[in-house]
């Protein structure tokens, strides 16, 4: 506690001094690029000595405490002196941002080479296979599903284009051709291209750092869309021999046992401004209506994107075979009683 708390009084003076010096009238040039430095060098390292490496957080942190660091010092520093940093973050970001890529894809492929070949017999998704490979070095908390989380997007948007879907084991349930969530994903990555040009033109008239990095963020939101309309298409509901799983996508999904399934009633339709229940899976969009409910014997922990945790006593659906889902669904509980 004793070191956080140094830590935070050691932020405080550089970035807090840095504010209040930058906009003294005696301040000059040379003093400005002093401070400048001070809060994109020193300060990520003083994350690293007081925080990171004591506690042996993962390396790919002290790479996000540069970026963090160069964010609040743009925000600090007044633009009428923020001709250094200007030409900071033009040459020095895309190097820490193409050494953090290339640090964390050969860790990836490194891990990825292993674990096929100690595990050969295996049949994973690419993505399974990622995520076990990257738990011993990244634990199993925020960072690894943060990872995992933008691997996804890149992975589904860019990767499965001429690939078809197929499952490992288990029936599968497709739950997107009926929904709306084609025309959403058209209509917001139109919205996103059209605002991400106006904006960018009239940003570059205020900041060229900031209209690349308001393009940027537009670029991964054209991703994101686009990879959630294929992750739909290749992540089916599944119903094996003893579970049946329940997916949103790459955003979330949620695993229930075929004898943990108490009962499956018709849904609720819900108000599109309605406040959803939070021990309530939803796997469908707002705008589409829910089919049936499955209510639980026992609560189920799940995990949504960045690995948020949430304890589910029931899970609303729908398919575009919603007869068909249930009868397997029952089918199964069937099985199970005479097993």
């Amino acid at each position: 506690m004793k070191r956080l708390s140094g830590l935070f009084v050691l932020l405080l003076l550089i970035f807090g001094g840095s504010y209040f010096i930058m906009r003294l009238e005696t301040s000059n040039a040379i003093t400005n690029i002093t401070l400048t430095l001070a809060m994109i060098l020193i300060a990520p390292f003083l994350i690293h000595i007081f925080l990171i490496r004591p506690r042996s957080l993962p390396k790919l942190l002290f790479y996000l405490s540069f970026l963090i660091s160069m964010g609040l010092a743009y925000i600090i520093i007044p633009s009428s002196q923020s001709g250094f940093l200007d030409e900071v973050l033009i040459w020095f970001l895309p190097i820490i941002e193409i050494g953090v890529i290339l640090i964390v894809g050969y860790g990836i492929t490194k891990s990825i080479i292993n674990y096929r070949r100690i595990n050969s017999n295996e049949n994973y998704h690419f993505l399974e296979v990622v995520e076990i490979a990257l738990k011993p070095k990244l634990g199993e908390g925020f960072m690894l599903h943060a990872v995992l989380t933008e691997l996804r997007v890149i992975y589904y948007s860019l990767f499965v284009w001429f690939k078809r879907p197929q499952l490992n084991s288990g029936r599968g349930f497709s739950y997107h051709k009926d929904s709306q969530i084609k025309t959403i994903v058209i209509l917001f990555s139109v919205l996103i291209i059209v605002e991400g040009i106006l904006l960018h033109f009239l940003l570059d008239m205020w900041s060229s750092v900031a209209a690349w990095i308001f393009t940027i963020l537009n670029i991964y939101a054209l991703l994101y869309m686009v990879g959630l309309y294929n992750s739909v298409r290749f992540l089916p509901h599944v119903i094996e021999r003893d579970s049946l799983t329940i997916r949103l996508g790459y955003q979330s999904s949620i695993q229930v046992d075929i004898d943990n399934v108490e009962s499956i009633i018709t849904a609720k339709q819900n108000d599109l401004f309605e406040k959803t229940t939070k021990n309530t899976y939803y796997s469908l969009l707002k705008i589409d209506s829910p089919q049936y409910e499955i209510v639980l014997k026992e609560p189920v922990h799940t995990k949504g994107s960045y690995g948020k945790t949430s304890l589910i006593h029931s899970v609303v659906f729908r398919a575009d075979q919603p007869q068909e889902f249930l009868e397997e669904i029952k089918r199964r509980q069937k099985f199970d009683a005479k097993s």
